[in-house]
C-alpha cells in the first residue's frame, strides 16, 4: 500500500490519484509561494514547469505576470485536472500544457528564459540527463530553479522507503549541476531547499 502511495506521488492516476492531487494542492501551495518570487519573472518571459501536477503553479504565474507559461507532465490525470484549472489561460494564449515524459519529450533548444520544478527531482534516477536537457532548452543566461526537500526529511516519510524516491543530498545536486555546466549555483534552506543557477 505504501509503495502504491509513493507511485501516486510520482504519477497520479485513478481514484487514489485524485486524492493525491488534493494533497498536492494543499501541500504545494505554500511551496509555490516560496519558489515563484525566486523565478525573477520579467514581462514576456517564456517559462517551463516540469511536473505541473494539478496546475497550481501555472495558474498562479499566469494570473500574476505578463508572461507565457508551459508545463509538461506524464500523468494523464494531472493533464485533465491542470487543463481544467488553467482553461482561461490556455484560451488567452498565456499557457500551454503538454503530456509526456520530460526526459524523452522532443523540445526545441534555446526557447525558455526560465525552467523550474517543484518536488520532481526525487523521481529522476540519474541527474545528468535531466540537467543536460534543461541546459539545452534554456536560452543563454537562462535560469533553472528547483524546490526539493532535505534528504533526511524524505527518508523519514513512510511511503518513501523504497526506490521510488531518490534521496539526493544537496551537495550531490550542486555537483551534478556543475558537471552539467551550470553557473552561479546557489541555494537557501528553510525546511526545504530552493536551488537557483544559470546556463
Amino acid at each position: 500500500m505504501l509503495r502504491s502511495i509513493g507511485n501516486q506521488f510520482k504519477k497520479p492516476s485513478g481514484l487514489l490519484g485524485k486524492v493525491i492531487s488534493k494533497v498536492m494542492i494543499k501541500g504545494n501551495g505554500p511551496q509555490y509561494d516560496k519558489i515563484i518570487p525566486e523565478l525573477e519573472i520579467r514581462q514576456h518571459d517564456r517559462i517551463l514547469e516540469i511536473g505541473y501536477g494539478p496546475g497550481l503553479g501555472v495558474d498562479r504565474i499566469s494570473s500574476m505576470y505578463d508572461c507565457y507559461v508551459s508545463g509538461i507532465d506524464f500523468s494523464e490525470l494531472m493533464l485533465r485536472i491542470a487543463t481544467k484549472r488553467n482553461k482561461k489561460h490556455i484560451e488567452n494564449k498565456k499557457a500551454d500544457l503538454y503530456f509526456g515524459d520530460f526526459l524523452s519529450y522532443e523540445m526545441t533548444p534555446y526557447q525558455y528564459d526560465t525552467v523550474f520544478c517543484l518536488n520532481v527531482i526525487y523521481f529522476w534516477d540519474k541527474l545528468d540527463q535531466p540537467f543536460s536537457k534543461i541546459k539545452t532548452i534554456l536560452k543563454d543566461g537562462g535560469l533553472l530553479c528547483m524546490f526539493m526537500a532535505h534528504s533526511d526529511y524524505i527518508k523519514k516519510m513512510k511511503f518513501t522507503k523504497d526506490d521510488i524516491f531518490n534521496k539526493y543530498p544537496i551537495e550531490l545536486v550542486v555537483n551534478e549541476l556543475k558537471l552539467a555546466g551550470f553557473r552561479d549555483i546557489n541555494y537557501k534552506f528553510d525546511r526545504a531547499y530552493i536551488i537557483k543557477c544559470r546556463k
